[in-house]
């Protein structure tokens, strides 16, 4: 497709400060030029279009009925182009800080928190990545890499962030309808919520055996954060990431079933290339502040020896 040829743009300049300021002396003033420049950068915009934009009156300029129409869009277009040139080429006022993590890490441990580090840190602009765009960073673009598991991934060094348990939590109305829990046993034969990944949890929790009541009816879902809407929102139980529940705990939304939390097969880790550089500053000022949240946030029950 050819494009129209374009108007020249210091004509267009001109014209939309002229338009604005009402006379060409305003204009040039605006502009660092000579009123006899801006008269002629806007005579050569009129050529161009082949109609007058303006009459000249004795001592101020009015807009043509076609000028007062093509103002608009002049207006809009520099204003667009503005906006994209600052935003590509301008010089950077902070430093940005790529972390990626799972979006329930992000979620349920990070969000609640956030405005406390960026109140700290206003020179640091935050940027959090989750599943859906992680895969499209280029390699060296994340900061901070934050994954929950076993610690084996190839091809990257693997530095132990958290340790991570669970617990078990139920909701507002499971008490009223399922009856008061003494123990793990009790929750055998209660509707549940599994996460996908934490699934060992409950099978360490509810052990098969020749006296177990037939299990409960049982929803999967593939992140925590759902796990505890459904929960919050109805009668079931859900085995999660301790860390992950404190928030919804504390805010009384759900409560734990079970007065101890239990080991999990998975942790937290940070990742970095083999061949990466060390964390920059800001970096470690973000972890350094992960380690504060543990702190000042500390777990809701002790850990369990066994299960």
């Amino acid at each position: 497709m050819v494009r129209d040829p374009l108007p020249p743009l210091p004509g267009v300049q001109a014209f939309d400060a002229a338009a604005r300021l009402g006379s060409f002396a305003a204009a040039a003033t605006e502009l660092h030029l000579s009123p006899a420049a801006v008269s002629q950068r806007i005579r050569s915009l009129e050529t161009h279009l082949g109609v007058p934009l303006f009459e000249r009156l004795a001592r101020s300029v009015e807009l043509t009925e076609l000028g007062r129409a093509y103002l608009p869009a002049v207006r809009e277009s520099l204003d667009d182009l503005a906006a994209a040139t600052g935003g590509l080429f301008a010089p950077a006022r902070r430093e940005q800080l790529t972390v990626r993590t799972q979006v329930s890490y992000a979620t349920t441990w990070l969000a609640p928190h956030l405005h406390r580090f960026q109140a700290a840190h206003p020179e640091i602009d935050l940027r959090l990545v989750c599943a859906v765009w992680s895969e499209a960073l280029v390699p060296g673009a994340v900061d901070v890499d934050i994954h929950q598991g076993r610690g084996a991934w190839p091809g990257v060094h693997a530095q132990l962030l958290h340790h991570d348990d669970a617990v078990v939590v139920h909701g507002p109305g499971h008490l009223e309808r399922w009856g008061p829990i003494h123990g793990a046993a009790d929750l055998a034969a209660r509707p549940r919520i599994q996460v996908l990944g934490f699934d060992d949890v409950w099978q360490r929790l509810l052990p098969p055996g020749p006296t177990s009541p037939p299990p409960g009816r049982a929803t999967t879902v593939d992140t925590t954060i759902a796990a505890l809407e459904l929960v919050a929102a109805g009668d079931a139980t859900a085995a999660v990431p301790e860390r992950f529940a404190r928030t919804a705990v504390r805010a009384g939304r759900v409560a734990l079933a079970l007065a101890q939390s239990f080991p999990m097969r998975q942790a937290h880790y940070l990742l970095r290339p083999l061949d990466a550089p060390t964390p920059s500053t800001h970096a470690r000022t973000f972890l350094a502040w992960l380690a504060r949240l543990d702190r000042e946030h500390p777990a809701l029950v002790p850990t369990a020896p066994s299960v």
